[in-house]
Formats: C-alpha cells, sequence, structure tokens
C-alpha cells in the first residue's frame, strides 16, 4: 500500500470512526480486507461443522488467498466457495454506503447472476440488501443491487451499463432518506426510492454467495467497507490505495 496512514487503518481492526468537524457526530465505519481465511480484518475463523461459541468467520468450500496487483484477495470458484461473516455492519444505521471491491471471472453462462454481498437476519428474510452481478455472452457484467422491506423494495439494474469482465472494479451503493443509489467505478449508473428498515443485530453477512447458498460468485474480492453515512464518489475507496509499491 502507498502510505502508512493507510496501512495504519487496516492495522487498526473492524471498527474504525469517520471523523468531520468538532461539532459533527463521528461515523461508525467497517473496512472488511479480505486477504486471509483465517480472519477478516481481525476476526478469527470458524470451520464449518464446529460447534464451539460462534467465532467471526465461516469458511465454506474452499476459497483461495491469491497474490494480485493490489496486494492479496479471496478467489471464490463458483461451486460453493463462501465467507459467512456473524455480523451485521448495518447494526444502527438509517442512512449508509456499501463499498466493495471485485474482480469476476469471465465464466457465461455459468454462475451468470452471482450474489455476492448479502447482509440479512437469520429469522427475517423480508429485510435484506444484497449487491449482485449479472455476466451477459460478451464478456460483459452489469450490476444488480437491492433493498428489500416490509413496506417496499427496489431493484437497481440495467443490462446496458455494462463492464469488462476479468478486470478490477469498484461498485457502491448508498442509501438516505428513501434515496437508494448505486455506483460502479465512482459514477452513478441507477436510483430510485425505496423504504429501508433496519436489520436486527444479529444479521449475517455473506459474501460469494446469496445467503442460503445459491447463486454463486467465481472471482475475487479485496476489499468491502460499510459506512453509517451516505458519502459522496469522491470518498469512495481507491484502487490506487490498495496498490503495492
Amino acid at each position: 500500500m502507498k502510505s502508512t496512514g493507510f496501512k495504519m487503518l487496516f492495522a487498526a481492526g473492524v471498527l474504525v470512526f469517520v471523523g468531520g468537524c468538532a461539532q459533527e457526530q463521528s461515523v461508525k465505519q467497517q473496512l472488511w480486507k479480505f486477504d486471509s481465511l483465517d480472519s477478516v480484518s481481525g476476526l478469527p475463523a470458524k470451520p464449518p461443522g464446529n460447534r464451539q461459541p460462534p467465532a467471526n468467520l465461516q469458511v465454506l468450500g474452499n476459497p483461495q488467498v491469491i497474490e494480485s496487483a493490489y496486494g492479496k484477495a479471496v478467489a471464490f470458484d463458483g461451486d460453493g466457495d463462501r465467507l459467512l461473516v456473524p455480523n451485521n455492519p448495518l447494526d444502527g444505521a438509517t442512512e449508509f454506503t456499501i463499498e466493495i471491491i471485485f474482480k469476476p471471472a469471465d465464466v457465461f453462462p455459468d454462475n451468470w447472476e452471482p450474489r455476492f454481498f448479502h447482509i440479512e437476519a437469520p429469522d427475517n428474510p423480508n429485510r435484506r440488501v444484497t449487491i449482485e452481478l449479472r455476466l451477459n455472452d460478451q464478456k460483459q457484467w452489469y450490476l444488480d443491487t437491492y433493498i428489500k422491506s416490509e413496506l417496499s423494495q427496489s431493484v437497481l439494474i440495467d443490462d446496458s451499463l455494462v463492464h469488462p469482465v476479468e478486470q478490477w472494479a469498484h461498485a457502491a451503493i448508498t442509501y438516505k432518506d428513501r434515496q437508494f443509489a448505486a455506483y460502479v467505478n465512482g459514477k452513478k449508473e441507477l436510483e430510485s426510492d425505496v423504504d429501508y428498515l433496519a436489520i436486527a443485530a444479529d444479521g449475517l453477512t455473506s459474501i460469494g454467495a446469496r445467503m442460503n447458498q445459491v447463486h454463486w460468485f467465481n472471482g475475487a474480492i479485496l476489499a468491502a467497507r460499510i459506512t453509517h453515512k451516505k458519502i459522496a464518489p469522491e470518498e469512495f475507496l481507491q484502487l490506487k490505495d490498495f496498490a503495492e509499491n
């Protein structure tokens, strides 16, 4: 990574706070770096079937840590690989930004609709947030994002807004005052109104597949960041921040 300050941000662990002026309340933020199968931002791993007290990461299948131009990432094979984080990073949020940095493989028509970031509580599937992809036969993908509650739901998707596979990309969604927007590489693509209702504190986050273990992702994931504030595109994570010297 290029700056000492950025290294210190990762070393601090899961929870950091984004400050503003002295009068502004601190904003909760979680930064997850996928560079190990033993932990995500310092959270210990738990093998499937382990009946010990709940840990902070469950590894399903056989995801692999790989080297990339932006440091280590986790690769998913689209056939049973998943990370399950027993953490709801949106707990307590009334507005938020979710960012994820990833590289989808060219696997059309297999795994052509992966749900690769999914937050939901075990006892209430009527409240969820997902970030998904759709692949086409032109070596392209387009974003599919979704917010659902008991009051309303919204899907942001447009198959004409395409991007090349086999390249690193940044996707983000923001939510505030019923306004839901989706971005790719810092550019707003779609927006709509929706009623987000808080997901319970015991919500889980599935990385690499839908919560019910379908629609598997084939590709690599570098990092995700969740902020309890609608932030501007110029504040989004940048790939250059991860580039190795």
